[in-house]
C-alpha cells in the first residue's frame, strides 16, 4: 500500500508539471519547442495527458519530448503506445539526467525511470501539424469577385489508452484573406464587393487548431474601370474674373484608371438654364450638347453658360464589359457678357492709363462711340466679330487726326451683343485729364 501511495504521488507531481505552466518540479516530461498544447479527453481511461503540436511540413517530423530527473543519473525508458495491441512498446533507453527524443512521429509516448527508489512514469501525445491550402477565383463581375478555398492537412487522432477507441480532433481551419498586407475578408468562400481597379494578388491564410499557418495565392485580373477627369483652359487668367470668357477652349485631362483607351465617352450637357427650361434635362438625347470619344478632348464653348460634363470609362475582358461614370462635381462656368468703361484716363504720355480701354467679356459684337460736349463724334469702333477682353482695338488715345483733344468730359455710347444672347447697352461720361 505504501508503494502504491508513492506511485500516486509521483503521478500527481508529473501531472502538476504538465498541466500547470510555471509550476516547477524536480521530474518533468515536457516539450520546449511545441507550438500549441491542450489536453486529451479520454472516453474511458481515467487520467488525461497533454498533447503537444508542432508546426511543420507534410512528411517532416519535428516533434520532440524532453524528460528530466530531479538531478540523479537515471535510466530513461522511452515507449510508444500501440493502439491495436493496447500496450506501450519500448524503442529507446538512455542513462542521463535529461533525455530528449527528436523527430517523433505522431502518437503517445511514455517515459519511465526510477529515482531514489521511486518509480516515475509520464505520458504525452505529439502531433506534427501541417496543412496545404488551395484557392480559386470562382466568379468575377463588374460588381463583385468570389473566391473559394479548401485545405487538407494532418489528422489529429488519439486513442483511449484503455479501450483503443479513436478520438478524432477537428482541424478547425480558419481562413483570412489579404490583398498585400491588408486583410479584406474572412471565411472559406468570400465574396468581395466593389473590387479594385488594379490587378491584385489575393492571399488566403489558413490556420489550424494548433495555430499553424499556411498560405496560397490567386491572381485577380480586374475588369473594373474608374472614370475620372479634370479640366483647364489656356486662356490668360485675370485676377478680376474667376471664370473664362466665351469662346472658351477647355482641355479635358483624362485621369481614368484601368480603362480601354478607345472606349471613352464624354457627354457634354447643354447650358443649365436650357436644361431647366427642358424640365431638368429628362429628355436624355436632347440634354446633350455633344458627345466626344477622344482620350483627352479639346472642346470650345462658343457661348457663355453653366455646363455639366460626365465621362464614361469602359473596360472589356473577354465577354465581360464594365463601365464607370464620373460626373464633374462642379459646373464648367463660362462667363456672361460684360462691358465696362473707365471713368477717367490720362493721355499724358507717362505710360500709365494713357488710353481709354474697354473691359469686355464674352462679346460677339460691339459698337463704341465717343462724342464731345458739342455732339461731334471724336472716336468710334464697331465690330461684328469676337471681341477680346480689354481689347485695345476699341480703345481711344484721346486724339483726333493725330492731335490731342482738349481735356474735359466726353460722352460715350456702348451697344454690344453678348455670347449669352444678352444685349449690353450703356451710356455715360468719361473724363480726360492731361
Amino acid at each position: 500500500m505504501f508503494k502504491s501511495y508513492l506511485t500516486f504521488l509521483a503521478y500527481l507531481i508529473l501531472y502538476l508539471v504538465t498541466t500547470l505552466p510555471g509550476k516547477l518540479s524536480a521530474q518533468t516530461l515536457t516539450s520546449g519547442n511545441a507550438d500549441f498544447r491542450e489536453n486529451t479527453s479520454y472516453p474511458t481511461f481515467a487520467t488525461n495527458d497533454p498533447i503537444f503540436y508542432f508546426c511543420t511540413q507534410q512528411g517532416v517530423a519535428t516533434a520532440s519530448l524532453t524528460a528530466k530527473s530531479a538531478g540523479s543519473i537515471v535510466s530513461f525508458l522511452w515507449e510508444k503506445f500501440d493502439p491495436i495491441a493496447l500496450k506501450f512498446v519500448s524503442f529507446s533507453n538512455e542513462t542521463a539526467t535529461t533525455s530528449t527524443i527528436n523527430r517523433l512521429e505522431d502518437g503517445c509516448y511514455r517515459i519511465s525511470f526510477t529515482e531514489n527508489g521511486t518509480a516515475v512514469q509520464a505520458r504525452a501525445w505529439v502531433f506534427n501539424s501541417w496543412c496545404l491550402p488551395a484557392v480559386n477565383m470562382t466568379k468575377s463581375t463588374c460588381t463583385y469577385v468570389s473566391f473559394s478555398s479548401s485545405a487538407s492537412g494532418a489528422i489529429f487522432q488519439y486513442y483511449d489508452l484503455a479501450t483503443g477507441k479513436a478520438v478524432l480532433l477537428s482541424s478547425a481551419y480558419s481562413y483570412r484573406w489579404f490583398a498585400g498586407t491588408q486583410q479584406v475578408a474572412t471565411g472559406q468562400n468570400p465574396t468581395l464587393y466593389q473590387p479594385p481597379t488594379k490587378n491584385t494578388v489575393y492571399r488566403v491564410e489558413v490556420t489550424d487548431r494548433a495555430g499553424c499557418r499556411k498560405s496560397a495565392e490567386v491572381s485577380y485580373t480586374s475588369p473594373i474601370p474608374k472614370a475620372n477627369f479634370s479640366w483647364s483652359t489656356p486662356q490668360k487668367s485675370d485676377p478680376q474674373y474667376v471664370f473664362p470668357q466665351a469662346p472658351a477652349d477647355i482641355d479635358f485631362k483624362n485621369l481614368s484608371e484601368n480603362s480601354d483607351p478607345d472606349k471613352y465617352e464624354w457627354y457634354l450637357f447643354k447650358d443649365k438654364s436650357i436644361l431647366e427650361k427642358m424640365g431638368g434635362g429628362t429628355a436624355v438625347i436632347d440634354s446633350f450638347q455633344t458627345v466626344l470619344y477622344d482620350v483627352n478632348p479639346l472642346y470650345t464653348y462658343e457661348l457663355s453658360g453653366k455646363y455639366k460634363v460626365k465621362l464614361v470609362a469602359v473596360k472589356t475582358i473577354q465577354a465581360l464589359t464594365c463601365r464607370d461614370t464620373f460626373y464633374l462635381p462642379d459646373l464648367i462656368i463660362v462667363d456672361t457678357s460684360l462691358v465696362k468703361v473707365a471713368p477717367v484716363f490720362t493721355p499724358n504720355g507717362d505710360g500709365v492709363n494713357d488710353k481709354l480701354i474697354l473691359k469686355t467679356r464674352s462679346l460677339e459684337s460691339l459698337t463704341f462711340t465717343i462724342v464731345n460736349r458739342w455732339g461731334k463724334v471724336v472716336h468710334q469702333f464697331s465690330s461684328n466679330n469676337y471681341i477680346p477682353a480689354e481689347s485695345e482695338i476699341a480703345a481711344w488715345d484721346g486724339k483726333v487726326n493725330g492731335k490731342l483733344c482738349p481735356a474735359g468730359v466726353y460722352f460715350y455710347v456702348v451697344d454690344a451683343q453678348g455670347r449669352d444672347g444678352v444685349r449690353r447697352r450703356s451710356k455715360g461720361f468719361v473724363e480726360m485729364i492731361w
